[in-house]
This record gives C-alpha cells, sequence and structure tokens, in this order.
C-alpha cells in the first residue's frame, strides 16, 4: 500500500496535476457569505524535495470538492491503466 502512495505522489509530482487542477478553476473567491459552500477553506500542501517548507493554498468547499475529483479520477484511471495493461512478447 505504501509503495503505491508512492508511486501515485511521484507521478502527481512529475506531471504537476495537482497544480494544474487548482490553477485550471480561474474563478475569483467570492465574498464573506453565510453558504457553507463558499466558505474559504485553507490547506497546507508539503514541497516536494523539501522537509519543513509548506504552502497554503485556499478555495471553497465546492471547488476543493471539484479539485478532489478530479484528483482522485486522474489516480483510479493510472492504477487502472497499469493495471489493464497486456504485456506482448
Amino acid at each position: 500500500m505504501r509503495a503505491i502512495q508512492l508511486i501515485l505522489g511521484l507521478a502527481f509530482a512529475t506531471t504537476g496535476f495537482t497544480g494544474a487542477a487548482r490553477a485550471a478553476d480561474p474563478t475569483p473567491p467570492p465574498a464573506a457569505t453565510t453558504t457553507p459552500d463558499l466558505k474559504m477553506i485553507c490547506r497546507s500542501d508539503k514541497e516536494i524535495g523539501s522537509l519543513v517548507k509548506t504552502r497554503k493554498t485556499c478555495h471553497t468547499r465546492e471547488q476543493w470538492r471539484y479539485i478532489d475529483d478530479v484528483n482522485q479520477k486522474f489516480a483510479r484511471d493510472l492504477v487502472d491503466d497499469t493495471r489493464t495493461k497486456a504485456t506482448s512478447n
């Protein structure tokens, strides 16, 4: 299980996929409201290659849901592609 997490982490790091998914949504943050889906949520991401450096990224709950769905689909497709490839001799 740890090996799969490591492989997926390296795949995301080398493709820059997580950054691309975050950058793909150019919607500006909405004004402060009482709607739970529009509340800003910040996450800290570890910088690759550093033990202590982190980057803070803020999005709405709806945007985080979209980013998580896109990343999960990418991970599923990556695992399915490697699992179902036929080997030829």
